[in-house]
């Protein structure tokens, strides 16, 4: 039931994590943790869809588009991601800057193993 799994969304994720070497299935699990994956059935999943992972505080704020959204967002990871240190998380400590929910980490890692999970 999410609007990411249509096109232009769905390639768009895949074609982007492709161009900055990062796990499709992150982008995806963050959507899931911003936007509960964007639900067809939302008022304003058309609108949600351009910036799933409310980049710059919503989607309402900054409204762009998918391309725009995903490539912001995979440079973010990137950079926040740079020094991690070995034996912690990375996207726990890609957390400390990229949210001001400091658990936001934990439903990124519950999407991201199950969306693993389910693959083939």
């Amino acid at each position: 039931g999410s609007l990411l799994a249509t096109e232009p969304y769905f390639s768009t994720l895949l074609n982007t994590s492709e161009t900055f070497n990062i796990n499709p299935l992150l982008l995806f699990a963050i959507t899931g943790q911003e936007q509960n994956f964007v639900p067809t059935t939302h008022d304003s999943a058309l609108k949600m869809a351009n910036n799933p992972f409310n980049l710059y505080g919503s989607w309402q704020q900054y409204n762009t588009s998918i391309e725009d959204a995903a490539r912001i967002v995979s440079r973010t990871i990137i950079r926040l991601g740079k020094n991690c240190p070995t034996n912690h998380d990375q996207i726990q400590w890609i957390n400390r800057q990229y949210a001001a929910d400091p658990n936001w980490h934990i439903g990124v890692t519950y999407f991201l193993n199950e969306l693993e999970g389910a693959m083939p």
